[in-house]
């Protein structure tokens, strides 16, 4: 693997790492009432969906980009 591709592939996992730490105080709120079936339902539906934000946050961040 090239040093360029190894370089790029550090750097998005890298951010990914960021942005899922980053939702990790949303899926905090979730713990007091996770004895509920719903609540923990919920609580995974919400950890994949943060996770795949997670993947596209390079998407995320041009989109969100006032300037464009």
């Amino acid at each position: 693997m090239s040093l360029e591709i190894s370089i790029a592939l550090f750097s998005y996992l890298l951010g990914v790492i960021i942005q899922w730490l980053g939702f990790r105080e949303k899926l905090r709120e979730f713990d007091e009432y996770i004895n509920f079936p719903i609540v923990w339902a919920a609580k995974v539906v919400t950890m994949v969906g943060c996770f795949l934000k997670a993947l596209t946050w390079p998407y995320s961040l041009i989109l969100d980009n006032e300037l464009i």
